[in-house]
């Protein structure tokens, strides 16, 4: 396909403040050289391990929810108790809720962290393995996540008793592809790709852990999506049809501001 030709539009924009907790539904995205401004830009410590707490080994995360204002980085528990990062009682009141030793901290140009996987999602007793996130980062591997809407189509019409919701699976832009369902974004691997004011070095296609098979409260919002229950086989679908990969990851070549409704297209 030619250079500048539309192949898409961007449907959501999402960040995640802190690593494994739930995401922030946005208008609009501040995509700079590192990632989303904001993404990721704090985790929960394992103090005994220094390692950076995920939802693949540690699903509670998943039950705390983070957002981003003018006072900070917001936490709010289950329970409903809250707490702001930075402030000198957020580790305990994790740690108390984690029923560990942990601390809250934020990532900065010498953090060097790892988070621990496990090779097979599906036994929560596998052995774990740590992976180093990119220096300075709690990101997992690239600076950026993309899906279409057209993967979670293919994927649901394969297993259509699972709930193929896109927080499963974590993007920063959802996208819908022009044309028929498949994956139309593996085509886009080795490409440079325009999302609205900010173009991406498409890497290689996203391999799939333990995060998909996860439960996740509903969202906390008047148009909330509902619960999401364990899904062991949203994993297996996932292994079975698309040897287990789904989305992509990116580099940023041109930052920029990437909103809902822009288009996307190849560079």
């Amino acid at each position: 396909m030619a250079e500048n030709a539309r192949i898409g539009s961007v449907t959501e924009c999402w960040r995640y403040a802190v690593k494994s907790m739930q995401g922030e539904l946005l208008a609009a995205l501040d995509v700079g050289r590192d990632g989303v401004v904001g993404d990721r830009g704090w985790a929960v410590i394992n103090v005994e391990t220094a390692n950076a707490l995920s939802a693949k080994t540690a699903p509670k995360l998943l039950e705390a929810r983070a957002t981003i204002s003018a006072d900070g980085v917001r936490i709010v528990l289950p329970d409903g108790r809250d707490t702001v990062a930075g402030d000198p009682e957020a580790h305990a009141i994790l740690s108390a809720w984690l029923d560990r030793d942990v601390r809250l901290e934020p990532a900065g140009a010498g953090t060097r962290s790892s988070y621990e996987m496990t090779f097979d999602p599906p036994n929560d007793d596998a052995e774990r393995v740590e992976i180093p996130s990119p220096a300075g980062t709690y990101l997992d591997l690239a600076a950026l996540h993309v899906l279409t809407m057209n993967s979670l189509n293919t994927c649901a019409n394969s297993y259509e008793a699972g709930a193929w919701d896109r927080r499963r699976f974590r993007p920063n832009a959802l996208v819908e592809a022009l044309g028929d369902d498949g994956y139309p974004e593996d085509a886009w691997v080795g490409r440079a790709v325009t999302l609205g004011g900010a173009t991406i070095d498409v890497l290689m296609r996203t391999v799939r852990c333990a995060m998909p098979l996860r439960a996740q409260p509903p969202r906390d919002n008047p148009d909330s999506d509902g619960a999401l229950p364990r899904d062991v086989n949203v994993f297996r679908t996932l292994q079975t049809i698309h040897d287990n990969h789904l989305g992509v990851y990116a580099s940023v070549r041109e930052p920029g501001v990437i909103r809902v409704g822009d288009p996307v297209s190849f560079s």
